[in-house]
């Protein structure tokens, strides 16, 4: 079996990493390294894992270098030909890995794996289902997360929490994008796969539990949501689509606008305003960022189109 690099970056995530590491360690899989990239935690976390779990290679930063960065530096400095993209804050069924290594070398068009993904903690119940597979719509560009018990099927994208990836792909189509500062990461990396020509998977019987921020509905992430989406289209998109993209996000504003003067606050327009100054004043650097990952993609065949290759596109979203 190949070598596997699980990579796992955390930002004072101490109080989880006693369950991640003990899930990781229990795998079948055994052929496999752990390496913790820490992001300037100042929450003892990585003492903790030199005095508890001395198999696992620490990569210590001065800064947070964020999660899409801190992976690529887990990834220049592993050596698995399996890459896999793991949260402090998931722990994983011991036969997780065994089963997604076993799919994705099942085929060599299958670039990135998933399993199904719970809930971790009590609030909302041990079998509550958080993700099963997901797709982008491929107009709006909004995610969406599934809830069902679909056999293995290629999917949009995966989520990064939980992700297996072949190391030879990455190579050709290059890392995580670090400019994201949160958001759209590993969909902007499964979208350059798809085009690509690539197939992502889930599979169910592939099983997570991942504990869900508790800032879930705060501004800031609505604001990062909103700005990684614009340039997750500006980058991605095939021409047509970004089009209608602009239409749809237009639309949204307006409905947004309206609801705000009806209710007197004006929190949500000012967020998406925001949003867009940014893309606009960064504009040439995310046009140079899709021109520069398009010649990456040419160098290794055809380039696909994204938006009509999204192999979910034709499901009604409600």
């Amino acid at each position: 079996m190949p070598l596997v690099s699980i990579i796992i970056v955390n930002w004072n995530a101490k109080a989880y990493l006693k369950g991640c590491f003990e899930s990781i360690l229990s795998q079948t899989f055994t052929d496999y390294e752990i390496i913790l990239v820490d992001n300037a935690s100042s929450d003892g976390s990585v003492v903790f894992v030199k005095d508890n779990f001395p198999q696992v290679r620490i990569i210590i930063n001065n800064e947070n270098m964020g999660f899409a960065q801190g992976n690529n530096i887990g990834i220049e400095n592993s050596t698995g030909k399996i890459i896999v993209l793991f949260n402090p804050d998931a722990i994983a069924d011991k036969e997780w890995l065994s089963i997604l290594v076993n799919v994705i070398q099942s085929s060599e068009k299958i670039a990135a794996v998933t399993g199904k993904m719970y809930y971790l903690g009590d609030k909302y119940g041990k079998d509550a289902v958080f993700c099963t597979w997901s797709k982008i719509n491929p107009y709006s560009a909004s995610p969406y997360n599934f809830h069902d018990d679909e056999p293995i099927s290629k999917v949009d994208y995966l989520s990064g929490a939980a992700m297996v990836i072949k190391r030879d792909i990455l190579e050709k189509i290059g890392l995580l994008d670090s400019d994201y500062f949160l958001y759209f990461e590993e969909t902007d990396l499964c979208a350059r796969m798809i085009r690509g020509g690539y197939d992502l998977m889930y599979v169910p019987s592939g099983i997570v539990w991942h504990a869900v921020s508790a800032l879930s509905n705060s501004t800031n992430k609505i604001y990062y949501m909103e700005r990684s989406r614009i340039r997750f289209t500006v980058k991605n998109f095939d021409l047509l689509y970004i089009v209608s993209f602009f239409f749809i996000f237009f639309g949204e504003t307006l409905y947004v606008l309206f609801r705000d003067i009806k209710n007197r606050n004006f929190s949500r327009i000012k967020i998406r305003f925001k949003a867009i100054m940014w893309n606009l004043l960064n504009l040439k650097h995310t046009l140079h960022a899709r021109k520069k990952h398009l010649s990456i993609l040419q160098k290794n065949g055809p380039i696909q189109s994204y938006n009509k290759n999204l192999p979910l596109r034709s499901i009604k979203i409600k």
